[in-house]
């Protein structure tokens, strides 16, 4: 094979001898070598073709910017604490999690538990704890799409360490394999659960335009595949806190309360959409309402104004206001 220099290169191509030192640093021609005096390039080599452009960051809503902000501040006295304490304390006492709001509360302030008057699971505090990490997971990747491999990142830090784990029970991140899960209740067969997830996800991802009712069905669709052993019910609640941030959709939390009227709202989804579409709608205001009460109403979409006009007048250092038990218990 015939090589020529670096010089020659460049000339042949049009660049500076430079851009033909780099072509070659970044492996971009084949057959490339370092030789004794320099490059040596081969003599039918081509130019490389342009590398794409930069990929431009994704689009984070001025709510979902004000969550990153916080969090990054380790900010305790805002919007973010109270949405870490009351997702994980309503999603995993739907799981039947046995830990009070103040004891969910500590966990993620303090890393301690407050003394219970009766017993608690060593398994209940994992999965708080665990679920905390989450909460943190899905903020920090808000701008990403759904894929399959950040599902699997998630459940894997739902359920890495739990009781669950180590007695076998369920395995992080990887989709099961078994044709039942441990809630006994009929789901797709195991060898399906591939191509059933692959298919959700692509036909939610190309939708033009994603709103709540887009971000719900999704829900029931995940949890009908019920795609791991277990724990599906706090990672599709997740999924969904995710997305309604990513969409500009005001989020909600579904506390133990509606129990009953959320899960007869997934059975009814394919034939009557209005339960659920209910349930949502009365969390998302009781959202609304946590988001007015901690001084962040201009976030709530459809009153941003322009994201970028004062942003750093966002004032994390504000007095603590008393909050209504019951709009977090």
């Amino acid at each position: 094979m015939e090589y020529i220099t670096i010089k020659e290169a460049a000339k042949k191509w049009g660049v500076s001898e430079v851009v033909a030192r780099k072509y070659c640093r970044e492996n971009r021609i084949p057959g490339a070598k370092p030789g004794d005096k320099g490059w040596e390039i081969p003599k039918r080599a081509k130019k490389p073709e342009k590398l794409p452009g930069r990929v431009a960051e994704p689009y984070i809503p001025p709510l979902a910017k004000k969550l990153i902000h916080q969090k990054t501040k380790k900010n305790y006295h805002g919007l973010y604490d109270s949405v870490v304490t009351d997702l994980t304390y309503s999603s995993c006492r739907l799981a039947s999690n046995r830990l009070t709001w103040n004891q969910v509360d500590s966990i993620f302030r303090k890393g301690k538990v407050e003394v219970a008057f009766e017993p608690m699971k060593v398994s209940d505090c994992i999965e708080v704890q665990n679920h905390i990490f989450c909460v943190d997971f899905i903020i920090d990747r808000v701008g990403e799409p759904l894929t399959e491999r950040l599902i699997a990142q998630l459940h894997y830090q739902l359920t890495v360490g739990t009781i669950d784990h180590r007695k076998g029970l369920v395995t992080p991140g990887v989709y099961r394999d078994k044709d039942e899960i441990m809630a006994k209740r009929p789901v797709p067969r195991a060898a399906d659960v591939d191509r059933l997830m692959e298919k959700l996800i692509k036909e939610y991802e190309k939708r033009a335009e994603i709103g709540m009712r887009e971000i719900l069905d999704f829900h029931v669709q995940f949890e009908k595949i019920a795609p791991f052993e277990d724990y599906n019910g706090r990672l599709g609640r997740l999924l969904m806190f995710k997305e309604c941030l990513r969409k500009d959709v005001m989020p909600f939390i579904i506390d133990d309360k509606r129990r009953r009227q959320y899960l007869d709202g997934l059975k009814a989804w394919d034939t009557d959409r209005l339960p659920f579409m209910e349930v949502a709608a009365a969390t998302q205001e009781r959202f609304a309402a946590m988001v007015d009460q901690r001084k962040l109403g201009e976030y709530r979409r459809g009153n941003y104004g322009n994201p970028s006009d004062g942003e750093e007048d966002w004032d994390d250092d504000f007095e603590e206001e008393e909050l209504d038990d019951e709009l977090f218990k």
